[in-house]
């Protein structure tokens, strides 16, 4: 039993906090189905709405509004502005740090939209530059396609599941890394100010986009391979890469990033705290990856986030460390990055 001491602790770090979360797939998931976003209504089917973020403390969510052709991508962003606009006293589209901050001193959710897989800009960065317009402020490079056509940004596309290390060291020898396309994306996102996001990304070029980025790189959702062998999942000296760029990774509910046969919230603790001895409590937060799985995430739905809290406060660490995770630590990303 949690002692009362431990319980106002817990409840003061965790809702004063600025809450982010790296990874979400609500408003495409909607999208696909041709359904309104329809945020602030409570619905159990999801694993996310507004009320329960709420509830749970979550500031700031990083939302997926794109990882399909571009008129599908700009119907769910107009979705996400009109609900925004529907309810401007409890919601709000942020695009940089001050923008964050003011919508956790209001009371608001603020949504920072990104785009899921690059291969959609067809090659044009003048797409790129107008999705920035529109408010996107981190892309992932890709959704784990690849190949030799000209809008790939890798040129082998990434393996999905469970493999050796043995064989993962091999396709390290073998995959083609970044296309020039994906080359000279990174280099506009850097310029105009938007986060690179390498999940799903495969390992070749993965080393490429951090010898190449000038800002700080990061994973938005995913987890450590040390602890659960998938391919999503970052080896040590991938960890130690985006440490050194001043970058971090998201800790992701999905049950198979976090453990192959237990994946408790103890487990996904432990990729925390994996993370934290590599390299640094700097460098790692959360990217929930809700509304993107079919399996039940770990931490099943938003609201029970302040149990991520209580198990920080268990294991002993310190006030700071545990506002590092919740959010600090993509706040100091995004200042490097998006402003």
């Amino acid at each position: 039993m949690t002692p009362q001491t431990d319980i106002e602790r817990i409840r003061q770090l965790h809702y004063q906090a600025i809450m982010i979360d790296g990874h979400n797939d609500n408003a495409v998931l909607k999208g696909s189905r041709g359904l309104p976003f329809n945020f602030t209504t409570r619905d159990p089917q999801y694993n996310t709405d507004l009320p329960r973020m709420q509830e749970g403390g979550l500031d700031i969510q990083f939302l997926v509004v794109g990882d399909g052709g571009a008129v599908d991508s700009l119907s769910v962003i107009e979705k996400v502005y009109a609900e925004v606009e529907a309810h401007p006293d409890v919601l709000t589209v942020v695009k940089n740090v001050a923008e964050i901050k003011k919508a956790k001193s209001e009371g608001k959710v603020g949504l920072l939209m990104t785009l899921e897989d690059a291969k959609w800009l067809k090659g044009d960065l003048d797409i790129l530059r107008l999705y920035y317009r529109l408010g996107i402020r981190s892309v992932g490079l890709t959704h784990g396609q690849g190949g030799a056509e000209p809008h790939h940004i890798q040129g082998d596309s990434s393996f999905f599941g469970y493999r050796e290390l043995r064989d993962r060291e091999e396709e390290r020898r073998t995959k083609k890394g970044l296309t020039d396309f994906g080359r000279r994306l990174v280099v506009e996102m850097n310029r105009l100010g938007v986060q690179v996001d390498v999940a799903h990304i495969n390992d070749v070029a993965f080393f490429d986009v951090l010898e190449l980025s000038t800002k700080p790189v990061v994973t938005t959702h995913g987890g450590v391979y040390a602890l659960s062998p998938h391919s999503r999942n970052l080896t040590d000296d991938q960890i130690r890469a985006i440490a050194v760029s001043g970058g971090m990774m998201g800790i992701a509910f999905v049950p198979g990033f976090v453990d192959q046969s237990n994946p408790t919230l103890e487990r996904l603790l432990d990729h925390i705290e994996y993370v934290a001895d590599l390299v640094g409590i700097d460098h790692v937060g959360i990217g929930s990856d809700y509304d993107g799985m079919s399996d039940v995430p770990v931490i099943p739905e938003v609201s029970q986030l302040p149990r991520l809290t209580e198990g920080m406060v268990k294991r002993g660490m310190s006030d700071e460390e545990i506002t590092k995770v919740l959010g600090g630590n993509f706040l100091r990303v995004l200042e490097a990055t998006i402003g």
